[in-house]
């Protein structure tokens, strides 16, 4: 008996029509898209992931792969305008590389290494695989699994979970792997653990991924432009990492891990798996096109981190591209849908982990129609949020301080914070969101700070509610209040 799931016909991806929720397979997908409204897959990191390989999916089926400059731009908007993917160019797509997206094909499984069966001494576990449940000594998540009575997992869902591997997997310890002769088992961590990624969105799945296909970067190496699943050859783990001539390359052949999985005997569940390092070598660098990127004190440019206690609406404006606080690249998608004349939302997906095996929680979350606001169409407003985020965060810093000062005050210490931050801040953050949309449809940038002065000085009476009778409680709140409006000092260089 051959045992196969293949993802382009056999249901495996989440979406949703009229707010009913239906699975599809990758053809139904794309010669549907534009019934879908959205993909709504449970787990963030391979949502995040997926859309990158469907968004490399659309470059090939509609030719954006193939041009470049405003030929490039002529074709996105004449496939807008057309409103569907057509089926038999997603035929003869899936034609091409029948076989290749097959989870179980024993010779070239769906973006995995057939070779790790018998390169690794042992198999990592189904529970190494699966995100959310513990393995080994890790923390629990949603449930009380353990290695000696793993559960296996569906089919369609292991695609989720080998996606999310390997984009956001673990640096540091994994399965051992032998190559030549030579044995290691660590790894690196994959190319978007801990970051956030922004999406923009059409009307429906189909507007969403035409308008998500990012362009040939200036730079790139002319030459084959491919996904894993079009090579002919396997990678060399010892040898230079794939690079990256195109966007196809780019969003789908970066990955630091290797996985295998191992099916039961009728194809539909996954009972063990196999996790471990793909390279030796790094990777070219690579600029993701759905990450916004922030310049740290040295100079040098890092993803800006999953924080799950962060709100989205603090990194709007490093969305819109206005004048920020803090030196950061939008994402280039954002740049993209300048020239459509979007007016859209955007999604965001974040998975707050560590560098190695940490992962504290995943989010997704979705803003408001923000793209009309992009610097470049309506420079007031995207000027206008960075101001209200400025003024936000710089309020937010002040009253943690001032409560933080004035509780050490009170208790006669200097080295701790006590609880009076905590408090503050937590009343604060969870009311300011709604203090800067107000403003932000209100179009009051210059009087937000003072909404947000007079919430940070609610969030200090909140915070010592309860505490402030004594004479010394009362002082220590006066205290707070004076500090929080006392004028900021400016900063060398800085304009007003």
């Amino acid at each position: 008996m051959t045992i196969s799931f293949d993802l382009v016909d056999r249901p495996w991806i989440p979406v949703v029509a009229g707010g009913e929720s239906v699975r599809v397979g990758l053809r139904e997908l794309f010669v549907r898209a534009v019934e879908f409204d959205d993909l709504v897959l449970p787990v963030p990191p391979a949502a995040s992931g997926l859309w990158r390989i469907l968004y490399a999916i659309t470059a090939r089926v509609t030719g954006l792969d193939a041009v470049t400059g405003l030929r490039w731009r002529e074709r996105q908007e004449q496939l807008l305008d057309c409103g569907a993917f057509v089926a038999s160019d997603v035929d003869a797509y899936f034609a091409r590389y029948q076989g290749r997206f097959d989870l179980f094909d024993p010779i070239r499984p769906w973006m995995q290494d057939p070779r790790l069966a018998v390169e690794c001494p042992k198999s990592s576990g189904v529970n190494k695989l699966v995100f959310d449940r513990p393995a080994g000594n890790t923390q629990v998540w949603f449930g009380h699994h353990t290695d000696a009575g793993a559960v296996a997992v569906a089919a369609g869902e292991a695609a989720w979970y080998l996606i999310a591997q390997l984009y956001y997997g673990a640096s540091g310890r994994c399965s051992s792997r032998e190559v030549g002769g030579q044995k290691f088992a660590n790894s690196n961590a994959g190319p978007l653990r801990g970051a956030m990624s922004y999406h923009p969105l059409g009307e429906n799945l189909f507007e969403s991924l035409v308008v998500g296909v990012p362009r040939r970067a200036s730079g790139q190496d002319e030459g084959p432009d491919l996904c894993p699943w079009e090579r002919d050859e396997l990678p060399d783990p010892l040898g230079v990492p794939w690079s990256a001539s195109g966007p196809c390359g780019a969003l789908t052949g970066r990955a630091r891990h290797a996985v295998l999985l191992v099916p039961d005997a009728t194809g539909e569940a996954v009972t063990d798996a196999y996790v471990t390092w793909a390279w030796r070598l790094p990777s070219p660098e690579q600029v993701d096109p759905y990450v916004v990127r922030r310049q740290n004190k040295e100079g040098g440019w890092y993803q800006l981190p999953a924080d799950g206690s962060r709100a989205l609406w603090r990194d709007v404006d490093a969305l819109l591209g206005g004048n920020t606080e803090v030196t950061a690249h939008r994402p280039d998608i954002m740049i993209a849908a300048v020239d459509l004349e979007l007016g859209g939302r955007v999604r965001a997906y974040g998975f707050d982990q560590d560098g190695q095996a940490k992962d504290r929680q995943w989010f997704t979350a979705v803003t408001p129609p923000v793209l009309g606001w992009l610097r470049e169409r309506d420079p007031v407003t995207a000027n206008g949020v960075a101001l209200l985020t400025r003024s936000a965060e710089r309020t937010g810093r002040r009253m943690g301080a001032a409560l933080r000062q004035a509780w050490r005050d009170v208790a006669n210490v200097r080295d701790r914070d006590g609880p009076w931050a905590r408090a503050g801040e937590a009343y604060y953050w969870a009311r300011a969101e709604a203090v800067f949309w107000e403003c932000v449809r209100e179009g009051q940038f210059t009087e937000g700070g003072r909404a947000f002065a007079r919430l940070g000085h609610e969030a200090i009476d909140y915070a010592a509610d309860g505490e402030a009778s004594p004479p010394r409680m009362v002082r220590a709140v006066q205290t707070a209040h004076r500090l929080l409006s006392a004028p900021t000092p400016a900063k060398k260089g800085s304009t007003p």
